[in-house]
């Protein structure tokens, strides 16, 4: 979406604005999509919630997972606040967040979302934003730029992203549970 968000040139492009800007060049035929749908970072149920994090009318294909390592705690969970601790103490993830000023209450090594890009862990615990909270609960979906940070916290992790979360309203992720 950006490479480079301070970035001055072609400013109206920037963002989800240069995923239109491709799409029409290739309508135009002056150019040909090819998108990348394989993964062999994030395991198959990691992929497929990255893949809700869009809104459908954008279009991007389905992604495919071809890490099939089975470790025992594989997949998208929420945890209550109450456990993350427990959490944290039995699976070590890299916890990420927002920004600095969320996340104070935990005692935790955060990563701000931004700052892990192109980085890959194990696992990663995410402090979720209102907004991604509304995703979760509701099935609101996120506005471009909020979407695109929430896409590369979840998919740093290989095999389990676990989302701090009291009340799961609509959510059909499990809970897990010390």
């Amino acid at each position: 979406m950006s490479t480079n968000p301070r970035g001055q040139k072609n400013k109206k492009y920037a963002y989800a604005a240069a995923i239109e800007w491709f799409r029409n060049r290739e309508t135009s035929g002056l150019l040909r999509i090819n998108y990348s749908s394989v993964t062999h970072r994030c395991q198959a149920e990691i992929a497929s919630f990255s893949d809700t994090i869009f809104d459908a009318t954008w279009g991007f294909p389905e992604t495919t997972s071809e890490n099939n390592v089975c470790t025992g705690h594989d997949g998208v969970f929420l945890v209550s606040r109450k456990y993350v601790d427990d959490y944290v103490a039995s699976f070590q993830p890299q916890c990420l967040r927002h920004s600095i000023s969320s996340g104070k209450e935990y005692s935790l090594d955060f990563l701000n979302f931004k700052v892990s890009k192109g980085a890959t862990y194990e696992r990663v615990l995410i402090l979720p934003t209102v907004n991604i909270e509304s995703f979760l609960k509701k099935g609101i979906h996120l506005e471009a730029t909020s979407a695109a940070s929430f896409y590369v916290a979840v998919t740093r992790a290989k095999q389990s992203v676990a989302i701090v979360l009291d009340k799961p309203g609509d959510s059909k992720l499990p809970y897990w549970y010390p």
